[in-house]
């Protein structure tokens, strides 16, 4: 369970009329009337994890929106696959351990910087930096990433890339092209899995700490 503290909570319509978010983020089909927005109208730190689907279904709060810089002291992450996690709008910087995202909506209006990987899949989602990306890697699969400034020398798709990203991404034809050796024999990598498994696995690699992605 999430805490409160430099952020208030405030009801889905309230935030909507207040904070004007549904101009910058697609809210997508579900009925969120129910739900609370978190706000916090300054700089916003927070220490441990932020897991954005559980964020949306135990604490019934369907996004997180920051006037100000962004500062999570461990990963932020987003385990849906269909778009059903609680949306972050920072409208200043972000900065994570690492930031592994399926379905939700992220929105940085400024810089992101991540001490790891920035790893984003699932045609749900949606990622996007105003600012530039530092990372040790980008990795998109089927995911809706756009990132106006500069973005990793070790930065790829798979699937679908973004008409904006054409020249930032490098195109990888299988996760052969992005696992280091052994990473890819040990999650079978031969080829794109049917459904999530391996996303699972690399996912929770790179959330461990593990240098699975090529260098």
């Amino acid at each position: 369970m999430i805490e409160t503290g430099s952020y208030e909570l405030l009801s889905f319509e309230e935030a909507r009329q207040k904070l004007r978010f549904d101009r910058e983020i697609s809210l997508g089909l579900f009925d969120l009337s129910t739900f609370r927005i978190a706000y916090c109208p300054g700089d916003f730190a927070y220490v441990g994890d932020i897991e954005l689907y559980q964020w949306m279904w135990c604490d019934k709060i369907a996004g997180l929106v920051v006037d100000g810089d962004m500062t999570i002291d461990g990963d932020l992450m987003d385990n849906s696959f269909d778009g059903s996690a609680a949306f972050v709008l920072a409208r200043g910087n972000l900065r994570a351990r690492t930031v592994t995202l399926g379905g939700a909506e992220v929105v940085v209006r400024g810089d992101l910087r991540a001490e790891g990987a920035v790893f984003n899949s699932s045609s749900a989602g949606r990622c996007e930096i105003g600012g530039s990306l530092s990372a040790s890697h980008l990795v998109t699969d089927d995911h809706a990433t756009v990132v106006a400034g500069r973005t990793p020398a070790r930065s790829f798709a798979l699937g679908y890339v973004d008409p904006t990203m054409s020249e930032k991404l490098r195109v990888a034809e299988s996760y052969l092209d992005i696992l280091t050796p052994e990473a890819a024999t040990e999650f079978d990598a031969r080829s794109r899995r049917t459904g999530s498994e391996i996303v699972v696995r690399i996912v929770s690699a790179i959330r461990s700490g593990r240098a699975v992605l090529r260098a």
